[in-house]
């Protein structure tokens, strides 16, 4: 079944191309040129994804973000995308109820993997037990973690932490998020724990250029696990 996903953008080539990209990649799309309208719309339809830009003729992209997320009260995925690259402003995206953000000029095929990444669920399922992301291996029945088929010790905190990044790959997780995941822990717990573990798999796992990835962090939100091949 095909997704639907709404596009708030007023630049109608950069709309049209968005469209086009999503189209061929079998999502069904509808155009949105003002804040208003794409608000209007969403009192009545649902969709599986909402992109939003920063600069629109009415009201900005994150006065969108804030009505949808409590004023209308939906939780749907939001891809925040700027010609604006500064950390303060992406923070403040994220803040107003982003889910993950790209920066103009956006590349098709990052474009559609974060899209991809922000419509699968992003739970792991109960009954995934192996994961492949060469070159690294992660078994679930066991907790073994493999780098180029070389057995990698981490505790059993790790190996969970490790093994939800690796299956939400691409996908921008909030410490809430991978507190609730990987703790079962609300937002009360101290979320230093999580750059702790954090920073202990990216040394244990050596996950940099050299094995295709990267773990990004972003100051006071959270990570997303990059894979450097798709750049």
């Amino acid at each position: 079944m095909s997704l639907n996903v709404a596009i708030l953008e007023d630049e109608v080539v950069q709309s049209q191309l968005i469209s086009t990209w999503l189209q061929t990649a079998c999502y069904n799309c509808k155009e949105f040129h003002t804040g208003q309208t794409l608000l209007d719309e969403l009192k009545s339809t649902s969709y599986d994804l909402i992109l939003v830009d920063w600069e629109l003729p009415d009201i900005n992209g994150p006065e969108v973000m804030h009505a949808i997320r409590h004023e209308l009260k939906m939780e749907t995925p939001i891809i925040f995308i700027t010609s604006r690259d500064s950390e303060e402003d992406i923070v403040k995206a994220l803040n107003a109820g982003a889910d993950d953000y790209l920066v103009k000029p956006i590349r098709q095929y990052e474009f559609l993997a974060r899209v991809q990444a922000n419509t699968k669920h992003n739970q792991v399922n109960n009954s995934t037990t192996q994961i492949e992301h060469a070159p690294y291996s992660f078994n679930s029945s066991n907790q073994q973690a493999l780098l180029n088929d070389e057995i990698i010790e981490l505790s059993s905190k790790e190996f969970e932490l490790a093994f939800y990044i690796f299956s939400n790959d691409g996908e921008l997780l909030d410490r809430k998020k991978i507190l609730s995941a990987v703790w079962q822990q609300n937002a009360d717990l101290n979320t230093r724990t999580v750059d702790t573990h954090m920073s202990i798999i990216r040394k244990k796992l050596s996950i940099g250029p050299d094995n295709g990835w990267r773990l990004k962090s972003i100051y006071g939100h959270g990570y997303r696990l990059e894979s450097l091949s798709q750049k």
